[in-house]
């Protein structure tokens, strides 16, 4: 912005430029420039916004497991988790990234709560497997208590939660399925083991997240302290017709160092008649 001390006075726009009275001076600014994006910065901004939009999937989808585990930067770090799939995407798909190019297995281990981690309470995570009859079967061994979860003061039981979000990634259609809470007395030397089998749609292409959380109880009451409960994905799959698909990151090629000859005149060892 200027100020104008000459005899002529303007009012309005000319060109770029816009004059007015402020007061008793008259002024002139320039008009704004439009800033304009590049081609690559609109398919980043593209991407971008996808793996946002597929990152409040999950958390709207685990709104249950949000609600009762979620710390305040979840959103955040889901989000974030969300963008390290997408990066593992070639830079060749720039602008048309899906979550079904990426490497899905990028969001196993996340923690919806930041403060305290599942193996930091849960010793021993459920074995997931994909069986061939259109289930997921979780499955825990017989084992001692000691050895399954980690003791924690005035705390007389503990509960397990499971969760699976399954996405069809073609239509966008979704089914979340929640196992019956598991409350275990911690009064039992011995873990008895237990399994479930989880009947999930299969057909198409579909990505499959499954949550399992802790979480202790007093008097049949929750600990609400959040050194005391704790919830992470433990599996995430990437399935066509009900057959798990194995991401294979693109080949980087390596740069060839090629060392040019030197022009000149060098120096010839040993002595010679």
């Amino acid at each position: 912005m200027a100020t104008l001390n000459g005899i002529v006075r303007f009012s309005g726009q000319v060109g770029d430029f816009i004059f007015y009275r402020r007061g008793k001076k008259d002024v002139v600014r320039s008009k704004p420039l439009t800033h304009q994006l590049t081609e690559n910065s609109k398919k980043s901004a593209k991407d971008f916004g996808e793996a946002s939009r597929n990152a409040a999937y999950i958390r709207k989808a685990f709104a249950a497991v949000v609600k009762d585990y979620g710390t305040g930067d979840l959103t955040t770090r889901l989000t974030k988790r969300m963008h390290a799939v997408f990066k593992s995407i070639p830079a060749a798909h720039a602008g048309h990234k899906k979550i079904s190019d990426g490497n899905l297995k990028l969001m196993e281990g996340f923690e919806f709560n930041a403060y305290t981690s599942l193996g930091n309470l849960l010793l021993q995570v459920p074995k997931i497997t994909l069986q061939d009859n259109g289930f997921i079967g979780l499955r825990v061994p017989k084992l001692a208590t000691g050895h399954f979860v980690k003791a924690v003061g005035r705390s007389d039981a503990y509960m397990l939660q499971v969760m699976v979000f399954n996405l069809d990634l073609q239509t966008g259609h979704y089914e979340i399925l929640k196992v019956h809470d598991l409350k275990v007395s911690l009064d039992l030397d011995e873990f008895p083991g237990a399994k479930v089998a989880i009947p999930i749609e299969m057909e198409g292409e579909r990505a499959v997240f499954v949550a399992v959380g802790i979480s202790y109880l007093y008097d049949g009451h929750r600990k609400e302290d959040r050194r005391y409960f704790a919830c992470q994905i433990i599996k995430c799959m990437h399935l066509k017709d009900g057959v798990e698909v194995e991401f294979i990151e693109a080949l980087k090629e390596a740069a060839i160092k090629v060392e040019e000859e030197e022009m000149g005149l060098s120096w010839e060892m040993g002595e010679r008649e």
